[in-house]
């Protein structure tokens, strides 16, 4: 792999580049930047060379389908044409490149204008973790003038519903962030759960940074809304036939540093949990607001 590709391998791993559709633009990116840098005139090296930094890719961030999906769609198409020569599979690299960057961004402006119109004056919501599809919605409702409140988890470990929480202020909604521990607290006062979605499986369950599946256990408890933004190229299609979807186990650095830790002390550091269909009242998707029964047909 080239320099760059690496780079965005180990980004993507350390969670510097966060968030399933922002991960899954940068693995396109790297694959694109080891395509323009490959010299020479061997087909088979050059899909060697392409095959081998997806797999790094894919393999940086196990429980990421999107990031799967596109690099997969990418691969497919190269493969297919059989007499090619190298420059001008270089060219169909760089031109589905720029075919995603347009489908992930005409994908996100019809989630976020299908999520907004759920977002109504006077009311408060709640999120966890940090999608940028969700920060969206949230962005266009008040730039529609609505008047609404947003509560923000903080996301341990690494606090990504920080970042939520700042941008939500910067843009000028009111925003409280909360330690996770008092979601159960504070989702009673709340009108609905907006979250984004790193994988959905064929069951209509959906993975998302661990504290979801809790947060939907609370919301469904008190009979709150539960919306997912989840474009269709996070659905992971090998569920369809079994396939299990891993969850990533982080770094117990994370979680203690070095020198907090005790003998005989494990530490389990899972980066996402599993939000059972139930739980979900649906899925905001660019084909619009569905149910988790349907993600399947849909997808």
């Amino acid at each position: 792999m080239n320099k760059k590709a690496q780079r965005i391998v180990r980004d993507i791993k350390m969670l510097r580049i966060q968030g399933a559709r922002t991960i899954a633009k940068a693995a396109v990116d790297a694959l694109a930047s080891e395509s323009d840098s490959f010299t020479g005139n061997s087909r088979d090296a050059y899909l060697s060379a392409l095959l081998v930094t997806a797999d790094a890719l894919a393999a940086a961030r196990p429980t990421e389908p999107m990031l799967r999906n596109y690099l997969r769609y990418v691969i497919n198409y190269v493969q297919r044409d059989k007499d090619a020569p190298v420059s001008e599979l270089k060219q169909l690299v760089s031109s589905l490149q720029k075919g995603i960057y347009k489908d992930m961004e005409r994908s996100k402006a019809e989630i976020v204008k299908y999520g907004a119109a759920l977002i109504s004056n006077g009311s408060t919501y709640l999120t966890h973790c940090h999608s940028s599809t969700v920060v969206g919605i949230f962005t266009k409702a008040y730039d529609e003038g609505k008047d609404f409140a947003v509560i923000a988890c903080e996301t341990r470990p690494l606090y990504q519903g920080v970042k939520t929480a700042r941008e939500l202020a910067s843009y000028g909604i009111p925003t409280t962030l909360i330690v996770d521990s008092a979601a159960y607290s504070h989702i009673r006062h709340c009108h609905a759960v907006f979250v984004g979605a790193d994988a959905v499986i064929a069951s209509g369950n959906l993975i998302n940074k661990v504290g979801t599946a809790g947060i939907a256990h609370f919301a469904h408890s008190f009979e709150i809304p539960f919306y997912s933004a989840a474009e269709l190229h996070k659905f992971d299609h090998l569920t369809r036939w079994g396939m299990p979807v891993p969850i990533e186990q982080r770094s117990p650095d994370e979680v203690l540093r070095e020198s907090h830790k005790t003998k005989n002390l494990s530490i389990a550091n899972p980066a996402f949990d599993v939000t059972p269909a139930d739980h979900v009242t649906a899925y905001i998707t660019e084909k619009g607001i569905i149910p988790p029964q349907s993600i399947m047909l849909l997808a």
